[in-house]
């Protein structure tokens, strides 16, 4: 069974989602509906924290484009905190890895120290 776990956490005017678990196919849906809400609902930076994703292919990496291409539509910067090595592989492998703005973790680089609000519920698929 495959899960992704979302949370939402709020500081300084940042949103910070998350990402626990592995993008694909199956939760590509749910992570793109997920990020789009925050981008809608809150103002500021959306920071996107893959230090808990497994696994990434081609779906996955999608929806992160996607996702940075309807941020930037709002007027909205979208940052990649914690990218793991699968995540950092497929970045390399498909020379996407200097379209992202990358952070070490949400707090590094001038990024807001995270607090923690859960904005909206836990994700399970499979």
């Amino acid at each position: 069974m495959k899960a992704l776990h979302l949370v939402s956490e709020r500081a300084n005017g940042s949103v910070v989602v998350t990402v626990t678990g592995e993008l694909d196919l199956a939760t590509r849906p749910e992570l793109v509906a997920y990020v789009r809400h925050a981008v809608d609902v809150d103002t500021g930076t959306i920071i996107i924290d893959l230090s808990g994703v497994t696994f990434i292919d081609a779906c996955g990496l999608s929806a992160l484009i996607a996702l940075k291409r309807y941020a930037r539509e709002q007027g909205r910067p979208l940052l990649l905190a914690g990218a793991t090595p699968p995540v950092l592989r497929l970045l390399k492998l498909t020379n996407l890895d200097g379209t992202f703005t990358m952070i070490s973790r949400p707090g590094a680089a001038g990024a807001p120290p995270v607090g923690r609000a859960n904005t909206g519920p836990a994700v399970q698929t499979g």
